[in-house]
């Protein structure tokens, strides 16, 4: 005999709330009880709790509001014809990482019976703020979206909302906007940053610069991993040598790029090794190093992030943190398509760090 299937947790709450809208004793405008007051009354954790708001809001019934709790948003969930169509945006789609995390993603999206609607950004606000109005305005049962310039503010933040009241489920890859809570799955870049930290202090590294993006959030969380292993080793911090860019920086014409690259090898003299934000930046100084003569890894340690085709594209093979690619894709879709059938998911996937060790490391004395 087959054994009935038990019903997850946290639905309990979702009916719950359902019939407290259904029942009139919530109206749209009405605070919801806090996560502790519900955890109490249903024996559940917070974070059971959070799993069944975090449903009705992505559904467009709650609304939850910085600092002043959860509300109703609604008494209905707006109807959409379905399209059988994903829309899924990234931020490039060039050979680095992005073709994995497509193969990914598409894979089950396929096995789905889903078709995938692929936009780039190039890391452009303005470019993501028309695709998904494109998006939202031809119809799709779902959105993967890498956020644009995530380490600023969201000005974009109103078509995110839009999304949320039509019920439109959304899966935040590689970073999240804040006050969004909208489900992600990304690397663990904070604990990743405290690991490249950690392991050049044991190779014997005591000055160690950084480099950075400033306009992703994964930068500022690198940074400031980095920043709580120097810390709690009681090295100084470099702050004269953490050097921070921009996308923008990185699109000036050649000679333009030459004198920053110059100005970030000038800073960070004195230093025996530099935390770099991903391979990209890493190859970038390692190839001027060689230029004006700077030995990697013996006058100079590199570490970076991604593993990516880069890592072993010149001949010092890098140090590297493993970006899980095609593996992140496959887990984001997963995600979406269980959000779209109203089944449980994780609302925050961190992949922890894992290192590969290769020659632009080396031990000093």
């Amino acid at each position: 005999m087959e054994k009935k299937k038990t019903e997850p947790k946290y639905l309990r709450i979702v009916s719950w709330i359902k019939k407290q809208i259904t029942d009139g004793e919530l109206a749209v405008g009405n605070r919801l009880q806090s996560e502790n007051e519900l955890s109490q009354q249903f024996g559940l954790s917070r974070q059971t709790v959070r799993q069944a708001t975090s449903i009705l809001e992505n559904s467009g019934i709650l609304e939850r509001r910085r600092g002043s709790g959860t509300y109703v948003a609604s008494t209905c969930v707006v109807q959409r014809a379905v399209t059988m169509n994903i829309g899924v945006v990234t931020t490039y789609l060039d050979d680095y990482l992005f073709p994995s995390i497509i193969r990914g993603i598409d894979g089950v999206l396929t096995d789905g019976g889903y078709t995938m609607q692929l936009s780039i950004t190039y890391n452009k606000v303005e470019n993501e703020r028309n695709i998904l109005t494109s998006l939202l305005a031809k119809g799709i049962d779902g959105l993967i979206i890498e956020p644009t310039k995530s380490g600023l503010p969201n000005i974009n933040e109103g078509l995110y909302k839009q999304i949320r009241r039509q019920g439109i489920p959304c899966v935040f890859i590689n970073a999240a906007y804040p006050r969004l809570n909208f489900p992600s799955v990304l690397m663990d870049d904070y604990a990743c940053g405290r690991e490249a930290a950690n392991y050049l202090i044991k190779k014997g590294h005591r000055k160690i610069a950084g480099v950075f993006k400033s306009d992703d959030i994964q930068g500022h969380l690198r940074y400031a991993g980095c920043a709580s292993e120097l810390t709690k080793h009681k090295l100084p911090l470099q702050e004269n040598s953490t050097i921070w860019y921009t996308t923008e920086d990185m699109e000036l014409d050649d000679a333009s790029i030459e004198i920053m690259e110059k100005g970030v090898l000038h800073r960070i003299k004195g230093c025996t090794a530099a935390i770099c934000y991903n391979d990209q930046m890493a190859s970038r100084i390692l190839e001027l190093a060689g230029r004006e003569h700077i030995r990697v890894p013996e006058d100079l340690s590199l570490i970076s992030f991604d593993d990516s085709n880069l890592a072993t594209a010149d001949r010092v093979g890098l140090t590297t943190f493993v970006h899980p690619k095609e593996e992140l894709g496959r887990v984001a879709a997963q995600n979406l398509l269980k959000l779209i059938e109203r089944e449980e998911i994780e609302i925050e996937v961190k992949f922890p760090p894992q290192l590969v060790e290769r020659d632009s490391v080396k031990r000093w004395k």
